[in-house]
């Protein structure tokens, strides 16, 4: 099984809906904020990829064991999330982003959004636009939901999604300044924050944040650790 297969566990049946899709990217962004949308707003397990160039991993979450690629769906939202808890293989990148559109083109979607983060070294808490559509990425930027990448370029699947011309609808990509070195709950809620004003729909990004917060502070403790293990290692003499 070379090509990328969906295993359907319940039938997909949502017209119009956005389709949402968070890959691993930096800062592991775009798998954290999909991940946080599909629990907070306690959407169902409709699907799952498979391939045999897909490492053999399966998540557990809550006690239950995933496929590292699947898609989650509210009716009440009017949402389907895809996400991704593994870098996709270059090699099936192409089909990967192939098999999202199919599913969007059922779905009759509106619009693709990708979630993502970026390390621009600029102002915290910013998140950037890119889309297939200039009067989307303008009304977007008109209201500050976001900052327009001038260039750049992006990869992947989600490069690949927002190729001109392929899908009729316009794909919004939204990446949350981040750092690379760890994962970053905050940005992930800043780029939800963006997918809230987009799609109408309240999320409460609360845990995520705090999250962040404890992560921040254990990083910082870390920090403070390594530099007094080192002052100790060279006395006193050296710094």
């Amino acid at each position: 099984m070379s090509d990328i297969e969906y295993k359907e566990l319940k039938p997909l049946k949502i017209k119009g809906a956005t389709t949402i899709v968070g890959f691993p990217t930096t800062g592991l962004v775009g798998s954290i904020a999909a991940s946080y949308l599909a629990n907070k707003l306690d959407m169902e397990l409709m699907g799952y990829f498979t391939s045999d160039k897909i490492p053999p991993v399966t998540a557990i979450h809550d006690y239950k064991p995933l496929p590292p690629l699947r898609v989650y769906a509210s009716k009440k939202h009017k949402l389907v999330v895809i996400l991704s808890e593994i870098v996709t293989p270059i090699s099936l990148s192409s089909k990967v982003a192939d098999a999202i559109r199919e599913i969007a083109r059922k779905l009759k979607s509106p619009l693709i959004i990708t979630l993502g983060g970026i390390s621009m070294h600029e102002k915290e808490g910013e998140v950037y636009g890119i889309s297939t559509s200039e009067e989307l990425t303008a009304s977007l930027e008109k209201r500050k939901h976001i900052k327009r990448v001038k260039e750049g370029a992006t990869t992947g699947v989600a490069g690949l999604l927002l190729t001109p011309g392929v899908f009729k609808e316009p794909v919004l990509s939204l990446l949350a300044e981040t750092l690379e070195e760890q994962p970053d709950p905050n940005a992930a809620a800043n780029v939800i924050g963006v997918v809230a004003e987009i799609t109408k729909v309240k999320i409460d990004t609360k845990e995520l944040e705090k999250e962040a917060k404890i992560l921040s502070k254990a990083t910082k403790e870390a920090v403070l650790h390594s530099k007094k293990g080192k002052k100790d290692h060279l006395g006193r003499m050296y710094g």
